[in-house]
Order: C-alpha cells, then structure tokens, then sequence
C-alpha cells in the first residue's frame, strides 16, 4: 500500500475513509438484495411459463435471467455510482478542506483521478458481487462466456462514463445535494433523451418506404450507429442480440448483419459493402472518449472556492493588484 499512497495519496485515503465505516457494506447489502428479488421472481414467472418445453426450458430460463440480472445491475450502478462521484469533491468544500488539498503539492490530475479511482474501486466492487449472479445461468445454459465477458465490459464502461460525469459536477457545484442532483439530471437525460431523439428522426427521416437513398450511404449508417450505440441499454440490448444470432466480429457488412437497426440497411447503392462495428465496441469507444473530455474538463476546472471556473489559477510568484 506504501508504493500507492506515494503514487496518489488522495486514492489512498479516499479508499480508507470509504471501507471504514457501515456505509460501504450496508449499500453493497442493499444491492445484492434489490438485485436478489427480482432474480427469483424473475425465475419464478420464467420457470412456470417453459415447464411443458422440456427442450428450451433451460436455455430460456438461462438467458432471461442473464438479461435480468445484468438490466437490474445496470440500472442500480447507474443510481449509485453517479451520487457517489458527484460527492468526492463537495464534501471537501463542505468540511472546508478543499482549498488545502488544492494547496498541496499534488498537480489537479492527481487530485481527480484520486477521487474518481475512489468511486470506480468502488464501483467495480458492485460489478464483482454481480458475478455469482451471472453464474446462475450458466446452470441453465443459453449464455456463451463471451457475452458474460462483453455485459461486464459495458457495466465498467458504464461506470466509468457517469462516475466522470459526477466528477465534473462535484467540482463545479459547491453543495454535494446540488452536485448530485444535477449529476442524476444529467443522467436522466442522457438516458430518456437519446431514445426520444432517435424516435423523432426516425420518424421524420424513414417516414416514407423505401427510405431516401441517402440513408444507405456509409456517412449516415455511421452517425446512425453512432448514435444508437452512446446509450447504454441501447448498445448492450443491440449486441446481445447480434451475438445471440452468431454474430461475434468486431465489424462486419452491414447487408450481413442479422439484426440491423433497420432492415433496409445495405440494400441497394452498394451499402452491403459498408463494414459497421459491433454495438458494444462502439459504446467502449465513444464511453472512452467522452469520460476522457469529462475527466480534462474537471482538471481544467478545480480551482479554489473563491475562484470562478474559468478563472486562471494564481501563480505562487504573481503578486496580488490592489
């Protein structure tokens, strides 16, 4: 541990300071619990529904518990993670212990990627405790390992993508209720706000059958995938059904894709041609890069209280005007 709280010594005592009390252990009870119920009623609504096809039922079962288990997980990293990480910093300017840890010797990124490892630690705790669970399907077959693989990836990817959001509010805001209000808001719409987009372009753009020609070309197919594939359950939902068709490659045509978003994808004007990657790589690429603008942008902006955001920090050789 010595060679860590050298590296970055604000992830040390965050960590310290989350472990020691109740608190931690009390959430990951509450987790487990809330992810425990609907897994058995889950089982129960599924196992009384398949009894009389003796030949699917296990696989069926497998899968809608595998689906269940990771949505419930989903939804819960997304409810708790984002309020952790939208604390890290406002409970400082709370103890008004903030502007002594940005006196320190400590550079900003040290600072933000302490607090941020903090929750994530955290966090990937949560998705640990999720693996027994995932376990259970493979009892009743249905579920490959490389889709147990792939749904862990998207829940880190997940974590990672709005612990950094939270980050950026925590450093903006000065009240932790008022940073994690706006971090959930910000979730929120995230999460209602793509759908509803994609539903009105949608509507307006393929109203009409067939669709305009320009919707086959490889610019749209890619700002459409793009844009399906920045929202979690989107992107997880859509490359589980790929792989449950037998569709593994990274990119793949987009004539030959089992489960285009829609069917008239690749049809005509040679954009069968037109190679699409996998929904899950999408979403690791675009979650990536987001969390890293998120993360540049909180250093950019962890100033002292008394200081706006956009503000240039004080030099220690500057002199004070009068």
């Amino acid at each position: 541990m010595s060679w860590l709280s050298n590296a970055n010594p604000v992830l040390v005592k965050e960590l310290r300071g989350r472990m020691r009390g109740a608190r931690a252990f009390v959430i990951l009870t509450v987790f487990l619990l809330v992810l425990a119920v609907p897994t058995t009623l889950l089982y129960l609504t599924v196992a009384s529904t398949v009894r009389f096809d003796q030949f699917n039922a296990g696989q069926t079962i497998g899968k809608t518990l595998f689906l269940g288990i990771v949505t419930v997980a989903l939804i819960q990293v997304l409810i708790v993670v984002p309020g952790q990480a939208a604390s890290a910093l406002t409970s400082e300017k709370e103890r008004e212990t903030y502007d002594l840890l940005i006196s320190t010797l400590l550079p900003p990124w040290k600072i933000i990627i302490g607090k941020l490892l903090a929750a994530l630690a955290y966090a990937l705790l949560l998705i640990v405790a999720v693996i027994p669970f995932m376990a259970l399907s493979f009892f009743f077959g249905g579920v490959t390992v490389l889709e147990v693989v792939l749904a862990l990836l998207g829940l880190i990817v997940t974590v990672v993508l709005f612990g950094s959001s939270g980050i950026l509010w925590s450093v903006i805001m000065r009240r932790s209720l008022a940073a994690t209000i706006v971090t959930q808001a910000t979730s929120v719409a995230l999460l209602l706000g793509v759908p509803f987009l994609i539903f009105v372009a949608g509507v307006l753009i393929f109203r009409d059958f067939p669709p305009p020609t320009w919707t086959q070309s490889a610019p749209f197919m890619y700002l459409w995938m793009a844009v399906l594939s920045i929202h979690p359950f989107i992107a997880l939902g859509l490359s589980e059904a790929y792989l449950s068709e037998g569709e593994t490659r990274l990119f793949f045509p987009a004539q030959e894709g089992p489960v285009t978003p829609f069917f008239w994808f690749g049809q005509g004007n040679g954009g069968g041609d037109v190679l699409i990657p996998h929904p899950w790589l999408l979403y690791t690429i675009e979650a990536s890069i987001l969390a890293a603008i998120l993360i540049m942008l909180s250093i950019r902006f962890l100033r002292p209280v008394n200081e706006g955001p956009g503000r240039p920090r004080r030099g220690r050789g500057a002199t004070k005007r009068v």
